[in-house]
C-alpha cells in the first residue's frame, strides 16, 4: 500500500490491522512489536508519508520534538493540544509517570473526558489493540493531511458508527483480538487449542494466523503462533460474574477480555 492515493479513511486502516501483529524492523528482538511499527511504520506510509525514526533519544517523543526537521510536518498538519480530535489523529506522548518511555497512538473515540480510546500497539499487548489510555503526557497532535478536508458530517457519521462502549450485551457484535496458541492437541480426530486469556481449549478450525511469531503466516500453527478467531462474532448470552459471554456462532464461552465490539447490541 503506497501513498496518499490508496489511503481511503482512518477506519479502513483499523480494520487491516486491529488484532494483527506489526514489525516493521525487527527492534527489539525479544519483543519486536513495539508502538512505532505501527504509526510510524504502518500508519505514515498508509496516509501518504514516510517513515520517521528517532533521531534524539530513540524513543517515539523524539517524533514530536523534532517535528520542524524530521519531515512528519509534510503529511500531517500540527494541530496542538487544544483542537477537538477526530478520528485518525496521532496523538505522542513525553516519557511520564504514565508512559515511561513515551508513546505513540491514534484516537479513536471517546465516551466522556475521562474514558478516551486509543488505536495502538503495545498498551500493553503485543498486537493491535483499541485501550482506554490516560491523556496525561501528550505532547504533540498531528492530523494527517489527507484528513484534514474531511466533512463534519463524515466524522461524526463514523464516531456513531464505530463509538461502541465495550460493554457487552446479547447481540453484541465482536471480533477478538490477537493471541497466542499455548497449547495444541488432538481430541476426537480434531485439532483443538490452548489459551488461557481466552477461557480453555477450542477448535483450532475457529482461528486464524495473524503474524509470523513461528516463522510465517500461513495458518500451520504451533506453539508461540499468534492467531484470532474468524470474522464477526455475535453475544448470546453473558455471563457477568466470570466476565465470559457466549458466541453463537463458535458454540461456546470465552472471556469478554479477549473481544473488541464492533456494533452494540440491545
Amino acid at each position: 500500500m503506497k501513498g496518499a492515493a490508496m489511503a481511503k479513511s482512518y477506519a479502513e486502516f483499523k480494520s487491516l490491522y486491529l488484532g494483527k501483529h506489526v514489525d516493521v524492523d525487527g527492534f527489539p528482538a525479544y519483543r519486536k512489536e513495539q508502538c512505532w511499527d505501527l504509526v510510524s511504520g504502518a500508519y505514515f506510509p498508509y496516509i501518504g508519508g514516510k517513515v520517521i525514526h528517532c533521531g534524539l533519544t530513540g524513543y517515539v517523543k523524539d517524533i514530536a520534538y523534532q517535528r520542524k526537521t524530521n519531515g512528519i510536518l509534510d503529511f500531517c498538519d500540527d494541530i496542538g493540544l487544544k483542537a477537538t480530535l477526530q478520528p485518525g489523529d496521532i496523538c505522542i506522548t513525553d516519557s511520564c509517570a504514565n508512559y515511561p518511555y513515551s508513546h505513540i497512538f491514534i484516537y479513536d473515540h471517546d465516551n466522556g473526558q475521562d474514558e478516551v480510546y486509543f488505536l495502538g500497539q503495545n498498551q500493553p499487548y503485543p498486537y493491535v489493540t483499541i485501550a482506554k489510555l490516560p491523556t496525561a503526557g501528550i505532547i504533540g497532535v498531528f492530523r494527517p493531511k489527507i484528513f484534514a478536508g474531511q466533512k463534519e458530517s463524515v466524522v461524526k457519521k463514523e464516531v456513531k458508527k464505530k463509538a461502541t462502549d465495550q460493554i457487552l450485551t446479547v447481540g453484541s457484535k465482536v471480533k477478538s483480538w490477537g493471541f497466542y496458541v499455548q497449547g495444541l492437541r488432538v481430541r476426537n480426530k480434531q485439532w483443538e487449542m490452548y489459551n488461557a486469556w481466552v477461557g480453555g481449549w477450542f477448535p483450532t478450525a475457529h482461528v486464524h494466523e495473524v503474524d509470523t511469531n513461528d516463522g510465517k503466516c500461513d495458518n500451520i500453527l504451533h506453539i508461540g503462533s499468534g492467531v484470532a478467531f474468524d470474522g464477526t462474532l455475535t453475544v448470546s448470552k453473558i455471563d457477568v460474574k466470570r466476565n465470559m459471554a457466549y458466541l453463537k456462532e463458535l458454540g461456546y464461552w470465552v472471556y469478554s477480555r479477549c473481544l473488541n465490539e464492533v456494533e452494540e447490541g440491545r
